[in-house]
C-alpha cells in the first residue's frame, strides 16, 4: 500500500526545482545568443569547412597563382589555390568573387550561387554580384526561377535607378509566365532610361502574350526605324504576324531575322511554325535541323525533329 504524499515536503520540491530553473534560463538564453552569433558570424571559420591558416609568403604567393591561371582561363586549375585562399581569408570578397567566377565557368552553378551569395554578405560593394547572382541560379533551371528572381530584386534594391537591374528582374518575371508583372518591370526601367532597346522589346514581347498585338507592332516598328538591324526587333514583328495569321509577313520579317542572327534557335522554331502553316514539311523539318544543330541537348526539339523526319518519310 503507497503511503501518502507530504504536502509540505511536495511543496518544498516544487519550490527548489521552480527556483534551479529561474537561475538556469539566464544562462540557456547566453547559449542560445552565443551559438547565434557563432552561426552568423562564422567566428571558427567557414561552416563546414576547416579553417585554414596561410604565412603571408604563402598568401601572397597563391594570390598570384590564383590571379594568372584565372587570366589564363585555366578555371579548374585555379580552384585548389584559391579555395585554400578562401579557407584562410573566408570574408575576403575578392577571393569569394573570383570563387564563383570559377564556378561558373566549371558549369557548377549551385556553387557559384553560394559563394555570390557570401560575396554579397562581404563586399564593400555587394551589387558588383549583380546580375551574376540571379544568373547563376536562373541557369539551374525551372526550379530555381524564384530564386533568381528573387535575387534580382535584391540587386534592383541595392539601387533602384540602375536600368540593367530593371531589365533582369524584367526579364526572368517573363521567361518565368509572370508576364504583367514583367510588363510593368520593363516600363519601370523605360521611365528611367527610354532609349533602352532591350527593355522596349522586353515590354513588346509582353504586349503579345497579354494580347496587346498592336502595340506590340508599334514598339518593335519604333526601334527599326532607329535600328534596322535589329534582330530583336524583326523576331517581335514576326511573332505579331504569326498572331495575326499573316504567314506570307511573318516568313519575310523572319526571315530577315535569322540572317541577321542565324545562331538565335527561336528564329528558327517560329519558321518552322511557317512552314508547318503553309504545309511546307521540308522546310519545316530544315529549320528543325537548325534548331537541333543549336539546342543538341534540347531533347523536345529533337523529338519534333524526328517527328517531322517521319512525316516526311511517308510523304
Amino acid at each position: 500500500m503507497t503511503e501518502p504524499r507530504n504536502p509540505v515536503e511536495s511543496r518544498a520540491k516544487a519550490s527548489v526545482t521552480k527556483r534551479l530553473l529561474a537561475a538556469l534560463l539566464p544562462l540557456l538564453f547566453l547559449t542560445l545568443a552565443y551559438l547565434g552569433l557563432v552561426y552568423r558570424y562564422h567566428f571558427f571559420g567557414p561552416r563546414g569547412e576547416e579553417k585554414t591558416t596561410l604565412a603571408q609568403q604563402e598568401s601572397q604567393r597563391l594570390a598570384d597563382q590564383s590571379k594568372s591561371l584565372v587570366d589564363q582561363g585555366r578555371f579548374a586549375d585555379a580552384l585548389k589555390p584559391t579555395s585554400t585562399l578562401y579557407k584562410a581569408y573566408p570574408e575576403n570578397h575578392i577571393y569569394l568573387g573570383r570563387l564563383a567566377d570559377i564556378y561558373d565557368h566549371l558549369g557548377r552553378y549551385d556553387e557559384e550561387a553560394r559563394y555570390w551569395e557570401k560575396f554579397m554578405d562581404h563586399a564593400p560593394m555587394p551589387i558588383e554580384a549583380c546580375p551574376q547572382i540571379g544568373q547563376a541560379y536562373w541557369k539551374q533551371g525551372e526550379k530555381f526561377e524564384a530564386q533568381a528572381v528573387a535575387a534580382y530584386q535584391r540587386c534592383l534594391a541595392l539601387d533602384p535607378k540602375n536600368t540593367d537591374s530593371h531589365f533582369y528582374l524584367a526579364h526572368a518575371m517573363e521567361m518565368s509566365g509572370q508576364w504583367t508583372q514583367a510588363a510593368e518591370q520593363y516600363q519601370k526601367g523605360l521611365a528611367i532610361s527610354p532609349d533602352y532597346t532591350d527593355l522596349t522589346l522586353g515590354l513588346a514581347r509582353c504586349w503579345l502574350r497579354l494580347d496587346r498585338p498592336a502595340d506590340a507592332r508599334k514598339l518593335a516598328e519604333q526601334i527599326l526605324s532607329k535600328h534596322p538591324r535589329s534582330s530583336g526587333a524583326f523576331l517581335v514583328l514576326g511573332m505579331f504576324y504569326l498572331h495575326q495569321e499573316n504567314y506570307v509577313e511573318a516568313k519575310k520579317v523572319l526571315t530577315r531575322g535569322a540572317n541577321l542572327a542565324d545562331t538565335d534557335p527561336d528564329f528558327h522554331i517560329l519558321l518552322e511554325r511557317v512552314a508547318e502553316h503553309m504545309n511546307d514539311y521540308a522546310e519545316a523539318l530544315r529549320q528543325y535541323n537548325r534548331v537541333v544543330e543549336l539546342r543538341p541537348e534540347d531533347a523536345q526539339a529533337r523529338s519534333r525533329r524526328d517527328a517531322l523526319a517521319a512525316q516526311n518519310a511517308s510523304k
